[in-house]
């Protein structure tokens, strides 16, 4: 795929993203004084109490942080991320008369989590983002090393706590709820089933364990020759990316070959290389 192609692909994966991220906010949230998280919760939360229109406040809260995105953040992410500022901006203002009409309060929280998390992640894969926190995030990273997931969860909780203190623990908890099961969705989206385990192997039965690794599971190891620290002997550390069932035939290899042998079994996000998603097939 061109540069040319790739950038369109982009362009409508923001526009789309954006789009189905708008509906549940106007047909679900705001009907249930359910929150979003980063800047669209706090144009929610000001919505709610004083009536302003939420596509406005999105786009005036995004002013100054966009300002300073622009002065110290790579300006191909602000120039994307302006995109899908703007794009969401204009969609909220197209769907404000969409009402989904369900009153039971789980549902609303189901629904308004997938739906969030899907437009959301439609966004990310466009290499795009909506501002807001993102930006906030980034400009913390770079100048304070504070990872972008701590400062995301700071600012979400200010919004469940304003959430609790306007509407009551129980629409506060039910928010909560609803950013977890759009950050989890997302997360879905954005790395599909690419899901792994990436196991760790300390032994000193390295080429036999190895061997039926690749014999029986088909997986490619590699061996790293370290030292104990505390008895100062030599360690073998074997480490495989396999798929999830796999990891039982695994943990069967190792138990059979090396019963005092050290594992560890980590989870894996986007996976590419040899025996995978291959890297010239992305985007």
């Amino acid at each position: 795929m061109s540069y040319i192609q790739s950038y369109y692909k982009n362009v409508l994966m923001i526009f789309l993203g954006t789009f189905i991220m708008s509906i549940p906010i106007n047909g679900i949230l705001v009907h249930h004084h359910l929150l979003s998280g980063g800047v669209t919760g706090i144009a929610m939360l000001l919505n709610l109490l004083f009536k302003w229109d939420m596509s406005l406040l999105v786009l005036i809260l995004n002013i100054p942080i966009f300002i300073l995105g622009y002065k110290f953040i790579h300006k191909k992410f602000i120039c994307l991320s302006l995109l899908g500022m703007l794009s969401f901006t204009v969609s909220l203002s197209l769907t404000k008369n969409i009402h989904i009409p369900t009153d039971d309060i789980l549902v609303a929280v189901l629904l308004g989590g997938v739906l969030n998390g899907l437009g959301s992640g439609i966004v990310f894969r466009g290499s795009g983002s909506t501002g807001g926190t993102d930006i906030i995030s980034k400009i913390m990273n770079k100048f304070f090393s504070l990872s972008m997931g701590s400062v995301g969860f700071g600012l979400n909780v200010i919004i469940i706590f304003l959430s609790g203190f306007f509407f009551g623990v129980d629409l506060s908890v039910y928010t909560l709820a609803l950013m977890f099961i759009s950050s989890q969705t997302t997360n879905y989206v954005v790395d599909g089933l690419n899901y792994k385990r990436t196991i760790s192997i300390i032994t000193n039965k390295e080429i036999e364990i190895s061997e039926q690794i690749i014999k029986e599971a088909k997986r490619g190891v590699t061996i790293v020759h370290g030292q104990g620290a505390y008895t100062k002997a030599p360690r073998a550390i074997i480490t495989c990316t396999v798929g999830i069932r796999e990891v039982a035939k695994i943990k069967e290899i190792v138990k059979r070959t090396d019963p005092h042998a050290f594992m560890t079994i980590t989870e894996t996000a986007q996976v590419f290389g040899s025996g995978f998603l291959r890297l010239n097939k992305i985007d």
